[in-house]
This record gives structure tokens, C-alpha cells and sequence, in this order.
């Protein structure tokens, strides 16, 4: 029940970091390029010159594209509370203070479901049982692994 409590405390700031992850971190989206330009058409002339500063002024501008476009389908953002640009200090503080909250959040969670299966994991062999585990493990031998466990 504690992890289920703090995973429903968290889990708005969740589903905005799987959001970011999906169209910005794990995978950049051309839409989001797109929108990237529609919202900061200098990206278009920045591209080109290729030096560190611009391609983090890139990567600024794609990431508060992403914080922009979380919104539900009659454009209400559905964190921060409107639109953001990362480059003026009040909407970079408010970003800031979030994010230390989803991570703060995160680190609460995972607290909650570390001490949640503590009690069920099986007590780690020591001494002579461990010794047994090593010489096991390097009797070892690999097959494929199918569907079946087989």
C-alpha cells in the first residue's frame, strides 16, 4: 500500500518525464523538430553553423518544445502552467524547481518500493553456501533462451 500511495503522489510528474522521454531523450521525433521550428524559426539558420553553444541553444529550444506540446486536447498544459521558454530566468527557475521535484519524487518512490521488498528477498549466502554459488557459476553453461524457459 506505501508504494501504491507514493506512486499515485508521483505519478503526474511520471508520465511527463515517460512523455519527454518518448518524443525528446530516447527518441527525437520529427514532429517535435517540426514544432521545434514552428515555435523558434532560428533554429533553422542555427543548425548550420555547428558550434557547441548553438547546439545547446538547440537542444534548449527542442526540450522546452517538448515541455510545450504536453498538453491535453484543448491545448491546457498539463504541467508548469503555460508556455515555457527556457531561456527567460523566471520560466528556467520554475523548470528547475520541478524537475528537482520529479526527482526528488522519483527518490521518494523508490524508497517506498526498496523498503516494500526488503522483506521479500531471499537472504544473500554467505561463507561456505557462497563459495558454492562461485563454483556453480562457473560450471555454467549458456543456451538460448526461449518462450518456453527451455
Amino acid at each position: 500500500p506505501s508504494v501504491s500511495v507514493e506512486f499515485k503522489k508521483q505519478s503526474k510528474h511520471f508520465e511527463f518525464a515517460k512523455y519527454l522521454r518518448n518524443i525528446f531523450v530516447g527518441h527525437t521525433l520529427n514532429a517535435l523538430i517540426d514544432k521545434a521550428i514552428e515555435w523558434k524559426p532560428e533554429l533553422l539558420g542555427a543548425a548550420i553553423h555547428g558550434d557547441e553553444a548553438i547546439s545547446i541553444l538547440i537542444n534548449i529550444f527542442t526540450l522546452e518544445t517538448a515541455i510545450n506540446t504536453y498538453v491535453d486536447e484543448k491545448e491546457n498544459h498539463l504541467v508548469l502552467g503555460g508556455d515555457t521558454d527556457l531561456c527567460y530566468p523566471p520560466d528556467w527557475t520554475r523548470f528547475i524547481v520541478f524537475l528537482t521535484d520529479v526527482v526528488r519524487g522519483g527518490i521518494s518512490f523508490l524508497t517506498a518500493l526498496i523498503q516494500a521488498t526488503l522483506s521479500e528477498l531471499p537472504v544473500a549466502p554467505r561463507g561456505d553456501d557462497l563459495m558454492m554459488k562461485y563454483i556453480a557459476a562457473g560450471r555454467a553453461t549458456f543456451r538460448r533462451i526461449t518462450k518456453s524457459g527451455s
